[in-house]
């Protein structure tokens, strides 16, 4: 048998090495080459906003192109474009919606978007058939080389596993945890509006889903899936300069009570409802308080214009384009995390909160249980028609009464559930070297 650093890998994915936001591609190839396994990534990931870069002899990057990612960034940016330009319109969309609403992740249940996501799922195993056929005949040698070739994410796992049948190789697909948790385990409601979710999870000899709240490894070994890894993400340490630069410093400076949500460029991470707790501050305590947010999904012109709306412009700052490690470092220097998105709430910032020890505040919908207790290590609000004015409680309680914030400071120093990212990897290689 080979030694571990003779072992090759093939990862195929429709994901970029983001610079901003999820960091998971990232690092998981990093654990690969840091035990000196080859990595070969077939990718047709684009991001706008920037990617890293890895320069090891070991990696070996090919891109490629993909006919669901290209009609998906032609959409979106077309509709961004179509929202700027739409004339006569009267009312913001946030005005409209309250706290309590779920909102449906990419679209409304409705026929124009069933089409839409139909439309993009046959785009998608177009894809797949097209690349199952190229690396079949353009890079046979790479597929034969591999011990194991990997479906990272949902646009490739029907290539991967088809092109592992026919090469005789392990198969592994990985998730960051899954969307279909929208549909509270509806089999017809996710073939009709996540046909690509659905039906790439696939059997694979080893299922690497993260348990980040949204009910994977329920849709894992739904879909057949025997062995499954099922743990959170390990929290990444960096070493940090007194002084970084950063917004939070110059807040501090300030003396302002700084919350920070750590959000995305998907919608359902609903920034709103924060923005609507803060308008039920009380005014003493609202004009000390600042909210950094990173939300960046396709209707925040329009939060920003809603925000302006109820006059909290002074109290709201959206950061750009901030990396992981700026990121983290203003995850320990605010004086709150904060974090209300629908699905789910138990992601990287959370589990950095955590692992940092800052005050947590989210929202009481089960996706937390076992790592944060209610008024013991965080505070979690439930999610009902009084959200508004729990959640500026919330806020207020952490402002005002020093002796119950650290003592949540104290009680989140005993909390163990979260692990450093290097043990947390050494874990998923455990069950991955069995593989190789």
């Amino acid at each position: 048998m080979r030694n571990i650093k003779e072992k090759n890998v093939l990862i195929l994915t429709g994901l970029p090495f983001r610079k901003q936001g999820n960091q998971s591609l990232i690092r998981f190839v990093q654990m690969f080459l840091n035990k000196g396994i080859g990595v070969c990534m077939f990718s047709a990931g684009i991001d706008d906003s920037g990617e890293n870069v890895l320069d090891n002899d070991k990696f070996h990057l090919h891109r490629i192109i993909s006919l669901e990612i290209t009609f998906t960034m032609f959409l979106n940016r077309n509709l961004v474009l179509f929202k700027k330009t739409k004339k006569n319109k009267t009312q913001n969309y946030f005005d409209q919606i309250k706290s309590e609403y779920i909102v449906p992740p990419f679209g409304s249940y409705n026929l124009l978007n069933l089409l839409n996501k139909w439309t993009k799922f046959l785009l998608a195993v177009v894809d797949n058939i097209v690349l199952v056929l190229y690396l079949s005949i353009v890079h046979s040698k790479k597929l034969r080389e591999a011990d194991v070739i990997i479906g990272y994410e949902i646009i490739y796992t029907l290539a991967a596993r088809v092109l592992s049948k026919l090469f005789r190789k392990k198969y592994i697909n990985k998730f960051q945890g899954t969307i279909l948790k929208a549909t509270n385990r509806d089999k017809l409601l996710a073939i009709k509006y996540f046909p690509h979710n659905y039906f790439t999870i696939n059997k694979s000899d080893l299922c690497l889903m993260v348990n980040d709240g949204t009910d994977g490894e329920y849709y894992a070994s739904h879909k057949g899936c025997e062995n499954i890894f099922f743990e959170p993400h390990g929290v990444s340490i960096y070493k940090h300069d007194s002084y970084s630069g950063s917004i939070v410093d110059q807040l501090k400076n300030d003396n302002k009570f700084i919350l920070f949500n750590n959000a995305s460029g998907s919608t359902w991470k609903r920034t709103d409802r924060i923005i609507r707790g803060l308008t039920k501050v009380k005014k003493d305590v609202l004009d000390d308080l600042m909210l950094i947010t990173t939300y960046f999904a396709s209707n925040r012109d329009e939060l920003i214009e809603f925000i302006k709306l109820i006059g909290l412009e002074n109290n709201v700052i959206f950061v750009e384009k901030i990396d992981s490690y700026e990121s983290n470092y203003i995850i320990q220097e605010s004086d709150v995390v904060i974090m209300t998105n629908d699905l789910s709430n138990l992601g990287n910032p959370i589990l950095e909160a955590i692992y940092y020890k800052t005050p947590i505040i989210s929202i009481d919908d089960g996706s937390l249980e076992g790592f944060l207790t209610n008024e013991l290590d965080s505070i979690l609000v439930p999610l009902n028609s009084n959200f508004d004015k729990n959640l500026a409680l919330a806020i207020e309680k952490l402002y005002e009464d020093k002796q119950y914030y650290e003592r949540l400071k104290m009680n989140l120093n005993k909390n163990g559930q979260v692990r450093e990212l290097g043990v947390q990897q050494e874990r998923e290689f455990k069950a991955i070297q069995k593989l190789l």
